[in-house]
């Protein structure tokens, strides 16, 4: 196709931008002590800043949230909580958009978008993990002649292609070996999946999540680098809650 270099370098554009930073099960909790936030998979919320259904809340070390305080930054919280401002308390949207793709926005998680290529990135806040979750989307007048033309296989093949096409410019996976592909429905469409096994730069193991997805003349994809994140119990539950 002839933009297919275009969306391979536009896609690794974006993992660079992911460099520096993957249900929504988990749920607000309390104890004798206070109130703290529980990820799905059980891990706690804890020090620093997070946002929580679009406010931004502390927890300290033990994973509380501090209530009425000036935190050990400096900032002002209520009752509640929540990060105020001159008495106002301050909120970040929870959802972001790249072309026609909406994307709900995990508890706990940072991210970055970058509207120039139509790409945002997700990564676990306060951690040091190397999961990072790359969502974009690019329209291609071609799709919808290849699909009226071939049909359902003619994107397959056109998936196929562009897949193998980006990874070797995914410059942090050594050594990407395709261990296995497959079509998965979710109530929000059709996507296929390619899972990638490979190496970091310091010979550890590491897996690469490949999913693409058509809607008229766009084509989407949602790369998870590292494995389910602190709010997923697997990545098909990132695609079936995130994506709309």
């Amino acid at each position: 196709m002839r933009r297919r270099n275009w969306i391979t370098a536009a896609l690794t554009a974006g993992f660079m931008l992911t460099a520096a930073f993957t249900s929504f099960a988990g749920e607000w909790k309390q104890d004798t002590t206070g109130w703290f936030y529980q990820n799905t998979d059980g891990s706690c919320l804890s020090g620093g800043w997070y946002w929580v259904g679009g406010r931004s809340y502390y927890f300290n070390d033990q994973g509380y949230c501090l209530t009425s305080a000036t935190t050990p930054d400096g900032y002002t919280v209520d009752e509640s909580g929540a990060w105020i401002k001159d008495g106002t308390v301050q909120t970040r949207e929870t959802e972001a958009s790249v072309s026609g793709m909406k994307v709900i926005i995990p508890n706990g998680y940072d991210y970055i978008k970058d509207d120039e290529s139509g790409m945002i990135g997700f990564h676990e806040a306060n951690t040091d993990s190397d999961g990072r979750i790359l969502v974009m989307a690019v329209e291609e007048e071609s799709i919808s002649y290849l699909r009226a033309l071939f049909g359902e296989e003619g994107l397959k093949e056109l998936s196929d292609v562009v897949v193998e096409e980006m990874i070797p410019e995914i410059t942090f996976l050594q050594n990407p070996s395709l261990i296995s592909s497959s079509a998965k429905a979710y109530s929000t469409g059709s996507w296929y999946y390619y899972l990638y096994k490979g190496t970091d730069e310091d010979g550890k193991g590491m897996d690469l999540e490949f999913y693409t997805s058509f809607s008229g003349s766009e084509i989407r994809f949602v790369v998870i680098i590292a494995g389910s994140g602190r709010e997923f119990n697997n990545n098909d539950e990132f695609i079936e809650n995130c994506i709309r």
